[in-house]
């Protein structure tokens, strides 16, 4: 099992949820929190069971207002170049280019089958298959780059941002949604107390998340990588609730996303209890 800080270097640390036997550890120096598991740098499964359908209510409806949250906030020029990289499906892509068509969007998603599903079912010629390393955009082009649930997923993140740093203009922004930890952490800790700890459960995810940040640990990678001004947001929820059909818990995660904006606004953006962290960074 693999107990190094990927922001440290420290060893140091304590358990703070293991789940299925996998530990997830806190580091004792610097607070970031990891899986111990060792998944590969490149991972490609996410997507990739031919004998799972995607979900397309939850990728699609699910994260409309999501999207136009985003696009309404961050897209307010007339025109120009964003990548979003990890596009799955291609939705968020699409969703750009229809409401903002002057803009130049471009996705990018190393799992085939889905890039696969957005080039054909989406009609989206602008996602591409494999990795954006590879891509051969040119330095200092983009406006704004964008990570929907991807930076959660990658054991060693800071080659990626380092690179995605050289494809932005000066002043360029970095945009990441991710997991935020704290609330995560207690969620899970809530579900194995009420229900015990289930080998098909959803707890942190402790294979596909490998990384899991807190406000201040995720603004410290982004400082590594040479962006700075982190500054975060409390967007509109998914509307769906993962695993249920229950209006009620529906109703539940509106009322919570309302009760957590209030509380993020009211202590001047110190206390995010949000179920996710939104956050933008500015190249150097």
């Amino acid at each position: 099992m693999i107990f190094t800080c990927i922001l440290c270097g420290s060893q140091d640390h304590k358990i703070v949820f293991e789940e299925n036997g996998i530990p997830i550890a806190e580091c004792s120096y610097c607070g970031h929190v990891y899986s111990s598991y060792d998944q590969d740098e490149h991972y490609e499964g996410y997507w990739d069971d031919p004998e799972e359908a995607f979900d397309l209510k939850w990728w699609d409806e699910a994260h409309r207002d999501i999207y136009q949250d985003f696009i309404r906030l961050f897209l307010k020029a007339p025109k120009g170049k964003l990548l979003d990289v990890g596009c799955g499906l291609g939705f968020f892509v699409k969703s750009v280019g229809k409401a903002k068509p002057q803009w130049e969007v471009t996705g990018y998603e190393i799992a085939e089958r889905a890039a696969k599903f957005a080039q054909e079912k989406n009609g989206l010629s602008n996602v591409h298959a494999g990795m954006v390393q590879e891509s051969g955009i040119p330095e200092g082009s983009l406006d704004i780059i964008t990570l929907w649930d991807v930076i959660e997923h990658i054991p060693k993140p800071h080659s990626l941002l380092e690179y995605l740093n050289s494809l932005l203009k000066p002043g360029g922004i970095l945009f990441m949604q991710t997991p935020n930890f704290p609330f995560q952490l207690w969620k899970a800790r809530l579900k194995v107390r009420l229900k015990g700890m289930k080998s098909d459960g959803h707890y942190l995810e402790a294979k596909d998340h490998v990384n899991n940040y807190k406000m201040e640990t995720l603004a410290r990678l982004g400082e590594q990588c040479n962006f700075f001004e982190a500054k975060y947001y409390i967007l509109k929820p998914i509307m769906s609730v993962a695993g249920s059909n229950s209006k009620l818990g529906l109703l539940a995660k509106v009322m919570y996303y309302h009760f957590s904006k209030w509380v993020f606004f009211l202590t001047f953006k110190k206390w995010n209890i949000s179920n996710t962290l939104f956050v933008t960074m500015v190249k150097k």
